[in-house]
């Protein structure tokens, strides 16, 4: 059964394929789609006037291989490597003590140790099917969900702790939307391929799993059906994804309600109840996302819908619990994805556990990194550049001719107040007060992964009305082991974290042109988002609150509506269309970056401009599989990784005018038609 599902995904893949890889060209044919696997070949013109990205890169491009078990390849992925490489040693270094060692081992012995999982078989999973087997009502549903001993409880709606949005000083339990099986509400009405994917992968993953856990075909393709028509009834009161790119979108999440008026909204659905049992207190007050689908629960919930209740958690328990087991249903699992990804080959073991480990022990992992990686010289040059960064946007945001004095002020205000963490926390994390069973004590992957919910559960609940340290590094939401920067909104912060300084982004032996065209505008990319669509609605504080007159705010939309109508034009294959909404954000401090780190490079005495736009489209390139783009245009906020290269350059005369591009070429675009924000 399983080779005939593989072959099945496999013919539905390579019939996708074709039509990603023959229509690459976009706009009036300027660029190629140089990410796609397979578009560029030997005979590929690549002149650096008319394609940059692919000029630089297109020798890497024809010999670039994806590596077994995974779906892309570029300069983030080998860093990422990188960052995996060392993190695999520590985490089978015996030599290392202390409990964050211990608890790693302990975990990494749960993982790796197939004969030992094998032993286990499927029997850990199986107290979870038993007890959702034995749901026959909705007040069986409710007892199931309301019972904090049962594992892998999965409930029609997300509950998280975090600062509060109006008063950032405080955190708040903010109520969201469940995670829908299609990713997006719009799926249900409008599918697109991305929909496709992740309907087959639901459908072949749930079959495999359930039957494994002793369903019958027939039986794994009733509890499917009624997954998915309950995920269909919720999608109807959630909003779709293109409501998140909206300028008013962080304004309408903005629903406060006691626990009295929550449960006056939620009605006869047991919200209160669901909450403790999660691990959650109830607090003063919760921050409520779409107060709409939590009013349309009543009528979700319902005895009528028991069973599709019963079947929504079971496949999304079964989904969950299905890496957690013995080696055949490991693999087999890998192998539905891998075939409907296009992925060849497996990933090793090694990079399997460590996975394992990083989503359970994510503090105790970075602190081992920290302590062995991470150097004061590192953070001393990213403290360099982000001061030199700083530096320049306050004489931007000075000089900028259409901002008013008023508006003016308050954003230099809030750059005054920028938060800086660099590279790794000057107090490391602590989970001493974790434990769990290992193999000697004869525990299970699936018990483990309990007893971290249930610990972090803890360590989320004990925040919930208190005081948000701003200056406080969490480990918890940002681990300094990852290949990663970010701007938060939420407390004014650049985080620059220590994963992503290795290979071609960062190293101390790159000359100051190439650090700049790296990790440098990076660093000027990710303070960008401090006056991008999202970033320009929350003040120095990390409050959402309106800074801009209504002049410039709406001068502001006007520039950010015409970079969104640019990226709107761009065909990222043969019948796709692309969302330049959906983009703008991160297409606006791709370009604020680049006219910061332009500046700077202007004050440098014969500054090495070859080497920095190199360097640039160096950081970008990728090769990815079909079936990952389709994914990935689907739902990232990022250009894809050509564009952040050519558009972006094209917006600058200090790029047009260096390398002599005119009018006619590719890579020119007339100042009238150029689409920076800032």
């Amino acid at each position: 059964m399983m080779k005939q599902l593989t072959a099945l995904l496999l013919c539905a893949l390579l019939a996708l394929a074709p039509a990603l890889a023959e229509g690459g060209a976009i706009l009036d044919g300027r660029w190629l789609n140089a990410d796609i696997q397979g578009n560029v070949t030997e005979d590929t013109p690549a002149e650096l006037k008319d394609d940059f990205g692919l000029f630089v890169n297109k020798d890497w491009i024809l010999q670039a291989q994806i590596p077994a078990g995974e779906s892309k390849t570029g300069t983030m992925e080998d860093v990422m490597r990188t960052l995996k490489d060392r993190q695999i040693a520590l985490m089978k270094d015996d030599s290392l003590t202390g409990h964050d060692a211990e608890l790693v081992r302990k975990l990494y012995a749960l993982v790796s140790d197939w004969d030992y999982r094998d032993a286990q078989g499927v029997e850990p999973a199986m107290p979870v099917i038993e007890a959702l087997r034995r749901i026959d009502s909705l007040e069986a549903v409710t007892a199931y969900l309301c019972d904090r001993s049962n594992l892998k409880r999965n409930y029609p709606l997300a509950m998280a702790v975090g600062a509060d949005f109006i008063d950032p000083d405080i955190y708040i339990t903010q109520i969201g939307t469940p995670a829908l099986m299609l990713q997006d509400s719009a799926e249900y009405t409008q599918r697109t391929q991305a929909g496709e994917l992740y309907a087959t992968m639901y459908e072949q993953l749930g079959t495999y799993v359930l039957t494994r856990l002793g369903y019958s075909e027939d039986e794994a393709a009733q509890v499917i059906e009624n997954a998915f028509a309950l995920d269909a009834l919720m999608a109807e009161h959630v909003k779709p994804m293109a409501t998140h790119y909206q300028a008013d979108y962080f304004a309408s999440l903005l629903n406060y309600y006691s626990p009295e008026e929550l449960q006056a909204l939620a009605g006869d659905f047991p919200i209160l109840d669901m909450l403790q049992a999660y691990g959650l207190k109830v607090g003063q007050r919760f921050l409520v996302t779409e107060p709409d689908y939590i009013a349309a629960l009543p009528q979700i919930y319902t005895e009528e819908n028991a069973a599709l209740l019963r079947d929504w958690m079971t496949l999304k328990a079964a989904l969950a619990m299905g890496t957690m087991l013995d080696r055949e249903t490991y693999k087999q699992v890998e192998a539905i994805s891998n075939a409907l990804m296009g992925v060849t080959g497996e990933s090793s073991d090694d990079d399997n556990a460590l996975q394992s480990v990083l989503n359970m022990l994510p503090v105790p992992m970075d602190n081992l990194y920290i302590q062995a990686y991470c150097t004061e010289q590192q953070r001393q040059d990213m403290l360099d550049i982000i001061g030199d960064v700083v530096a320049y946007y306050r004489t931007m945001l000075e000089s900028v001719d259409w901002l008013g004095d008023e508006t003016r002020e308050k954003a230099i205000e809030k750059l005054d107040n920028l938060r800086v963490n660099a590279v790794y926390p000057d107090a490391l994390g602590d989970w001493s007060a974790l434990d769990f069973a290992g193999m000697e004590d004869g525990g299970s992957l699936l018990a483990a992964n309990a007893a971290v919910q249930d610990y972090v559960n803890g360590l989320q609940s004990d925040k919930i009305d208190t005081a948000v340290d701003k200056d406080k590094w969490d480990q918890l939401t940002m681990q300094t082991a990852q290949v990663n920067a970010f701007y938060n909104p939420q407390n004014n912060s650049i985080n620059i974290m220590a994963g992503i300084l290795s290979g071609n982004i960062y190293n101390e032996d790159m000359s100051y042109a190439q650090k700049l065209g790296g990790i440098g505008t990076v660093i000027g990319h990710e303070i960008s988002h401090a006056f991008d669509t999202n970033g320009s609605q929350f003040d120095k504080d990390g409050a959402i609150s309106n800074w801009w007159t209504a002049e410039d705010y709406a001068a502001f939309q006007a520039r950010a509506a015409k970079l969104a109508a640019w990226y709107d034009g761009f065909i990222p294959w043969e019948g796709a269309s692309y969302s330049g909404q959906q983009v703008q954000t991160e297409a606006i401090a791709d370009m604020g970056g680049m006219k910061c780190l332009l500046a700077i490079a202007a004050q440098q005495e014969n500054f090495d401009y070859d080497a920095f736009f190199r360097e640039f489209a160096t950081v970008w390139r990728m090769q990815s599989l079909p079936a990952y783009l389709v994914t990935l245009v689907a739902s990232d906020t990022h250009p894809m990784r050509y564009l952040r290269t050519n558009a972006t350059l094209a917006q600058f005369d200090d790029f047009i005018d260096f390398y002599g591009i005119q009018p006619g070429d590719g890579m020119y675009v007339a100042p009238e038609d150029r689409v920076a924000v800032w």
